[in-house]
């Protein structure tokens, strides 16, 4: 099913939940899915309370109708019901508030049976808890960071261009500010008080909610070094709570930590998004891959016009009869496309194989192996000998790489949920995680190579980025990208640094084949130099000159 992220969020926010999560709905639609069900059983303990409190619940009959509603037209929606963002943010907004407030009223001397049905599951392993709405705040905001979208445009639920029908409260916008604010994300947590303060419509509730972001308006402008703006703002809000100790206490710590800055009475535009760089600005890691993942970089009709299709037959005979179709996307890194690779049938047997096996993602970094927001996703691994359709995958992976797949590691397969993405890594290990024990079967070697197979299509996102060579794969079902981690000599190709874009709609489904460098030189020889210091191009450019010297003396 197709969840909008802010039917994840809104979900969350209306759930509190006692016990800790043994599991994370923001980073798998998978589990998203799964939590849905459950709610499901939730409407019907709390239908047979109603029945034995029913002249005095007005306020959760008006509860069980916003449920119902919500649910009635994400079953209109179907399976594309799950795979938008907005849906998913609006989904956790409610368990994770709304569900607290209505077990509270139900905690009453009537109706205890179905009180406490309904407290088993909300306090389940497998119910989403605070961390979970956390997650999918951030799953928004890396969305609206990387793809350079505006929260007026996230707020009326289009997202990329794309309308979902979902409107998002002050309320809401509020909630995600502040969350931005914690994070160091003055503009946009700016962008999101402002819509904020635009969607106010002077209901009692929404007036209590203007100092709210008026107080929050003060903290961004400050850190976005607007102090006339700040000043002007805390004005506003001393007008509202002309009484209020705490504002004037906190503007006053403020200034004391701004010191002389405090005397600056300049005012700029906020903008909401940073410049795009111009050509040759240094750029940081995380940008270069935010910019790839958005389109900004790409390689020019010029740099691509090398770059070849054609169909593969060398590598095994077999190919004779049934060649891959291949897509070259890039020469040195050699990184290649392959299309028609993988079959709906075996896809169907690893959904099997994996059901009920997924985990929380990690990143293996130079000392350990932890869970990290760099890298928001579930996966699991599985032997090649679990089933013959893994190692029927296996051969294939040989074919189209013309390696030894013997000392290739286990199956790693992906799902990725809301705002899902593995931020710019390599898929090759630094020897300080060889020293630290962290590599399983150190003696195999480093990863030589890697085939990435995508066993879904993804409405919107979800691409590879590779942000050196400037070039985005966009997932297509049945596909599988190739390419080398290692130079021929052994040493790690930074090149191939890539990442997973965040998810923008849909549900995205990988398969990892990481190839180790044992019992492969005769697949992939070493050059006659180091080609980690030089590339063929480069030697081929240096032995012209060396001629041309020669020539000339």
């Amino acid at each position: 099913m197709i969840f909008p992220v802010f039917s994840v969020l809104f979900l969350l926010f209306h759930q509190a939940i006692s016990s800790v999560s043994g599991v994370e709905f923001f980073s798998s639609i998978n589990e998203m899915t799964k939590v849905f069900g459950y709610e499901q059983k939730m409407l019907l303990h709390m239908q047979k309370f109603l029945s034995d409190n029913q002249g005095k619940l007005d306020f959760l009959k008006a509860r069980l109708r916003e449920f119902e509603n919500e649910r009635n037209e994400a079953r209109e929606w179907g399976p594309s019901y799950f795979e938008s963002p907005i849906n998913k943010y609006l989904l956790n907004k409610r368990l994770t508030v709304d569900w607290e407030r209505v077990e509270n009223l139900m905690a009453a001397s009537t109706g205890e049976k179905p009180l406490t049905r309904l407290g088993k599951f909300r306090n389940r392993e497998t119910m989403p808890d605070k961390k979970e709405l956390d997650g999918a705040i951030d799953g928004i905001l890396r969305l609206q960071y990387v793809y350079r979208l505006k929260a007026k445009d996230l707020a009326r639920g289009i997202l990329d261009g794309v309308d979902y029908s979902t409107q998002l409260s002050a309320d809401h916008c509020v909630d995600i500010a502040r969350l931005a604010l914690r994070d160091q994300h003055p503009r946009l947590a700016h962008s999101w008080l402002i819509e904020a303060n635009d969607r106010l419509t002077g209901g009692e509730k929404e007036e209590q909610l203007k100092p709210q972001i008026l107080a929050l308006l003060v903290q961004a402008k400050k850190e976005l070094e607007d102090f006339r703006g700040m000043k002007d703002t805390y004005q506003e809000l001393i007008g509202i709570q002309s009484a209020s100790e705490e504002h004037a206490k906190n503007y006053e710590t403020l200034l004391n930590a701004l010191g002389e800055k405090a005397l600056l009475n300049e005012s700029k535009p906020i903008l909401e998004h940073a410049p795009i760089p111009e050509d040759g600005e240094q750029v940081g890691e995380f940008q270069a891959y935010s910019l790839t993942c958005s389109g900004h970089w790409q390689l020019t009709p010029k740099e691509q016009r090398h770059l070849r299709c054609g169909y593969v037959t060398e590598t095994h005979p077999f190919l004779w009869i049934a060649p891959l179709k291949a897509e070259e996307l890039f020469q040195d890194p050699l990184l290649v496309l392959y299309h028609d690779v993988i079959y709906q049938s075996e896809i169907d047997v690893i959904r099997k194989l994996t059901k009920n096996r997924l985990m929380r993602a990690t990143i293996t970094s130079h000392n350990e192996s932890v869970v990290s927001n760099v890298r928001t996703s579930q996966f699991t691994f599985i032997p090649v000998t679990a089933h013959k359709v893994l190692s029927t995958i296996d051969q294939r992976v040989a074919d189209m790489t013309n390696l030894n797949m013997k000392y290739a590691e286990d199956h790693q397969f992906a799902n990725y949920g809301i705002g899902g993405h593995y931020g710019q890594h390599m898929d090759w290990f630094y020897q300080t995680t060889f020293d630290a024990g962290l590599v399983s079967s150190p003696e195999m070697g480093n990863r030589i190579a890697t085939v990435l197979f995508y066993l879904s299509d993804v409405a919107q996102g979800g691409g590879t980025a590779f942000p050196q060579l400037r070039t985005l794969l966009k997932p297509k079902k049945y596909a599988a990208a190739f390419w080398h981690n290692l130079h021929a000599s052994g040493v790690g190709d930074v090149r191939t640094q890539h990442g997973a874009c965040p998810i923008i709609a849909g549900s995205k489904w990988v398969q990892n084949r990481w190839i180790r460098e044992i019992d492969q030189s005769d697949r992939r020889p070493c050059e006659l130099w180091d080609d980690s210091l030089a590339t063929y191009a480069q030697i081929l450019e240096l032995n012209k000159q060396n001629e041309a010297i020669a020539a000339s003396r």
